[in-house]
């Protein structure tokens, strides 16, 4: 019994092991898809000649990233954008993921929870006030929610090792 305990112990303050090679290789590549389109939306917020997006009746990048709607307390989002995805690539490092520290695996959860109600209200926006939407924003939208899913299977795998 006493030899037992003393396992499930070691199990429970063993490092994490890694996620499957395909979680993370999808979670890097959304997280660089998502830094780029983060620093090609920074720059066409500093040169709008720069954006490159149709401008239909309901498709206008320009009507979007130029709206009032486009910064956070003076902030960029584009800038908020960037950050979040550099921060996100720091939390899917292997020294990072196999970390047994609870602040970096709820940083990751926390992190992605914060950028969904991010894109929940920037689509909101886009759609209930502005009526228009940008396409670069809505590819960094769903690139969100795809990693948001990808640390909630993570998370359900280490729950799934603990028990």
């Amino acid at each position: 019994m006493t030899q037992e305990m003393t396992a499930k112990d070691r199990a429970r303050t063993a490092p994490p092991a890694l996620p499957p090679a395909w979680l993370q290789a999808a979670a890097w590549l959304l997280t660089l898809a998502g830094l780029g389109i983060s620093v090609y939306l920074t720059v066409t917020h500093y040169d709008e000649g720069a954006l490159v997006c149709s401008a239909t009746k309901t498709v206008d990048c320009h009507a979007v990233t130029t709206s009032e709607y486009s910064t956070l307390l003076g902030i960029p989002m584009p800038l908020l954008g960037l950050a979040f995805f550099v921060g996100f690539a720091a939390l899917l490092t292997p020294w990072a993921l196999r970390s047994a520290w609870p602040p970096l695996r709820w940083a990751r959860v926390a992190g992605v929870a914060v950028g969904v109600l991010m894109v929940v209200y920037l689509v909101t926006v886009e759609l209930a006030i502005l009526h228009k939407i940008c396409l670069w924003c809505t590819g960094v939208h769903v690139i969100t929610v795809l990693l948001f899913i990808l640390v909630l299977i993570d998370e359900f795998r280490r729950i799934g090792q603990v028990d």
